[in-house]
């Protein structure tokens, strides 16, 4: 964001929100800019790809926090020996940006990549490889605001059967807000909002929820989708799966909230590195099948309160 760019935002916000609440996020947003340029400053660069480690199949939770995913590891036996992982973004679109880059085209050329995740839209090109499902596109849920786990799964092993790719990467978009098992007034279709488009870290900042409410909110989201990663894993063949996350989350740690791009911190920069194995099963018969795009994109966006 550049210095006019920052200026007419906070016009613009203080147009919509008073004095008070524009100001105060015109200085959330030089207080973020200064932690861009420390990191590229001290800290980039030094991260890991996740082309640069050998994986048959990988799962990736997205804003999947350590400390959290952790603390309910002993309910799930395929979560063992978190050896973690310094990701290259704090932002999907950052991961994204950093990771699909023409050094692993090599690699890419055999990825088939099963997404929740809106922003493959104008970061990864599919051209480059083996398959892109862009599940969003055709199985967005208006009621919850998201991509439900299980179309996701039911994609992933459907792409794992029929094209046998040699890696396969397959990103739920849980436990990012919003949290489908225990929401708390974050994304669309929440007439409580007031037309207020917030993931669930901002009410932290706003004073609207405690840190424990929305950390227990995000924390049954986190369940939840691990309920799918279980049955992925009974239903794909991998000699090697990784369950690990693109970015974490923030909680006002710092003054940072939710997950901004080029952000320092070790809670939104390293992130889980659990390997495991997986075996077909057969146990689950996909009826999901792609379909023409439904909905708004920018919608989509704004469910998952990047608009």
């Amino acid at each position: 964001m550049t210095l006019r760019d920052w200026a007419e935002s906070t016009a613009s916000d203080i147009r919509r929100r008073g004095i008070r609440g524009g100001g105060s996020e015109a200085f959330y947003q030089l207080q973020l800019g200064f932690y861009r340029r420390y990191y590229n400053a001290r800290f980039r660069g030094n991260e890991e790809s996740i082309f640069d480690r050998e994986w048959d199949v990988m799962v990736v939770l997205d804003a999947c926090r350590c400390d959290l995913i952790e603390s309910v590891e002993s309910e799930y036996g395929f979560l063992t020996g978190n050896g973690r992982f310094r990701s290259r973004g704090t932002h999907s679109k950052e991961w994204m940006r950093r990771n699909f880059v023409p050094e692993y085209r090599n690699v890419l050329s055999e990825l088939a990549y099963v997404t929740g995740n809106i922003w493959t839209d104008e970061y990864v090109d599919p051209n480059g490889l083996a398959a892109l499902d862009e599940v969003w596109r055709y199985a967005w849920d208006e009621q919850n605001g998201t991509v439900l786990p299980r179309s996701i799964t039911e994609r992933a092993v459907s792409v794992a059967r029929e094209a046998e790719p040699e890696r396969l990467l397959v990103h739920y978009m849980q436990p990012h807000a919003p949290s489908v098992p225990d929401p708390i007034g974050e994304g669309m279709n929440r007439p409580e909002m007031g037309g207020k488009w917030r993931a669930a870290p901002y009410l932290i900042r706003d004073g609207e929820a405690s840190k424990e409410r929305v950390m227990g909110s995000y924390r049954e989201n986190l369940r939840y989708v691990l309920d799918e990663v279980e049955l992925l894993l009974n239903n794909v063949d991998g000699e090697k799966v990784v369950i690990t996350a693109d970015h974490g989350e923030a909680f006002g740690e710092y003054g940072v909230y939710e997950h901004p791009f080029g952000m320092p911190f070790d809670m939104l920069r390293t992130v889980p590195w659990y390997v495991t194995s997986a075996t077909d099963s057969r146990s689950l018969v996909p009826t999901l099948q792609p379909s023409t795009e439904q909905g708004d994109r920018r919608e989509k966006l704004r469910a998952l309160g990047y608009v």
